[in-house]
């Protein structure tokens, strides 16, 4: 079971935005494939993941998207995990019961 803690962190007093940085150990597979491995996340919403046991010293990651979707996804990988910024149009609404991401090494 992925186990996920959200951190929000107000920006501004004035405007209101939070930032929303979300700390996960999500469920990540061998996707079948030479250099791919999928990290599929059970909760989700828009905002910034942290996955530490993804960090430089495990693989170097060269491209991260979700297949068939046509969000844009950030990401930035360093010594301390792998940091990825979901786009705001991505939500747990409902409407979708999970969120499978693509990773290319």
């Amino acid at each position: 079971m992925a186990v996920s803690r959200k951190i929000a962190l107000n920006t501004s007093e004035q405007s209101g935005n939070q930032l929303r940085i979300y700390e996960v150990n999500p469920i990540i597979f061998y996707s079948g494939e030479a250099d791919e491995i999928n990290i599929e996340l059970l909760e989700f919403n828009h905002g910034e993941l942290i996955i530490k046991s993804l960090s430089t010293a495990i693989l170097k990651v060269k491209e991260l998207f979700m297949e068939d979707e046509v969000f844009t996804i950030k990401w930035k990988q360093n010594t301390k995990g792998l940091r990825i910024t979901l786009p705001d149009e991505l939500t747990n609404d409902g409407t979708r019961e999970n969120c499978t991401l693509k990773i290319k090494f």
